[in-house]
């Protein structure tokens, strides 16, 4: 008790003194308004550790003009894709001393964004977002650094991190294709110029390039959530057996989910029944028997990607000269998919 009573009421000026320097050289040090010599650095960071200061948030943000602090926005908290983002980010930023502040809109309605800026703008320095599957927000006008994650954005000035989503189902569309399946199904995905777009892309190149008919009744569009899963692969498997496709392609980890629990539902089971792949890797797929074959994306490293590239921003030096950084992802096969 005594000891933390004391840390409390240690000063910069304390600091300071121990470190033998001006109150001015420990304040460029620790705001990082100026450069010192690596000498003098290294003495006032190990007179802060043995003193105990702690900096206090409001006054360093009252001389730096930041707050260093970022707002992070994600579609929902349900999805394990958006919670490796966040993980990654949080990572990096702790490590470079900043705070996160996180905030969903599953929806992403125009006015819930403008509602988040309004209230949290004067808070944060930058802003990280991960997108939604179809989101084509403008953000041009909210005047702070920016960078989206999972984004499709090739002809907007946003600095973005993404992985090639067309690649990723073609890969997937093709590992059933070279299996011996024909009548391949998609789940999930909705056409246009947007991430998930760019999924539905992939499935229709893979068919086109092996020759294969596209069935528009084997196509389920949908946004990437459970429902959309569920709902078709009911479909699917209510059609006349000559129809029903033998494979599905299910374009994200929450669409998989759903096409796994109406299978269950019928006491059926992915690479039995029916071929499945999936976008992402999640528990379900790992453990499930057997297991499902999907396309992994770097997802912790996207995060850090996207907060690496904020802090370049926010620092104003050099800026990345690529503002599409497109990561590698790989396919990861499991007994899901069964040879025809």
């Amino acid at each position: 008790m005594e000891r933390d009573r004391i840390r409390k009421d240690v000063t910069i000026k304390d600091v300071a003194k121990r470190a033998g320097v001006a109150i001015s050289t420990v304040s460029r040090v620790l705001n990082g308004l100026d450069k010192v010599s690596e000498k003098t650095e290294k003495k006032v960071r190990e007179a802060v550790a043995e003193l105990g200061y702690v900096q206090n948030a409001l006054a360093v943000s009252m001389v730096t003009g930041q707050t260093r602090t970022v707002l992070m926005v994600v579609p929902d908290f349900t999805n394990d894709f958006n919670g490796s983002v966040i993980q990654g980010a949080e990572e990096y930023l702790k490590a470079h001393g900043y705070t996160m502040l996180i905030s969903s809109t599953k929806d992403f309605k125009e006015e819930d964004f403008e509602n988040l800026y309004r209230r949290f703008s004067k808070l944060a320095d930058g802003i990280l977002i991960v997108q939604g599957s179809t989101d084509r927000m403008d953000y041009g006008h909210w005047e702070k650094p920016l960078v989206l994650v999972d984004a499709y954005r090739p002809q907007e000035d946003y600095y973005t991190i993404e992985i090639d989503n067309e690649r990723g189902t073609f890969l997937l569309t093709e590992e059933l294709i070279q299996s011996g399946h024909r009548r391949i199904g998609l789940i999930g995905g909705i056409p246009g110029e947007t991430a998930s777009g760019r999924r539905v892309a992939g499935y229709l190149s893979a068919m086109e390039m092996y020759g294969i008919p596209v069935d528009q009744r084997l196509m389920a569009p949908g946004y990437h959530f459970e429902d959309t899963g569920s709902r078709g692969m009911e479909t699917f498997l209510s059609l006349p057996r000559y129809i029903r496709p033998t494979a599905a392609v299910a374009v994200n980890n929450l669409t998989c989910i759903g096409c796994m629990k109406a299978l269950a539902e019928r006491g059926m089971r992915a690479g039995r029944e029916i071929s499945l792949t999936a976008f992402d890797d999640h528990l379900l797929a790992r453990y499930s028997v057997p297991g499902i074959t999907v396309l992994d994306r770097p997802t912790i490293e996207m995060g850090k990607e996207g907060a690496r590239v904020l802090l370049k921003l926010l620092s104003g030096g050099e800026v990345p000269e690529k503002k599409r950084l497109i990561m590698d992802s790989r396919l990861i096969r499991r007994e899901s998919v069964v040879k025809r």
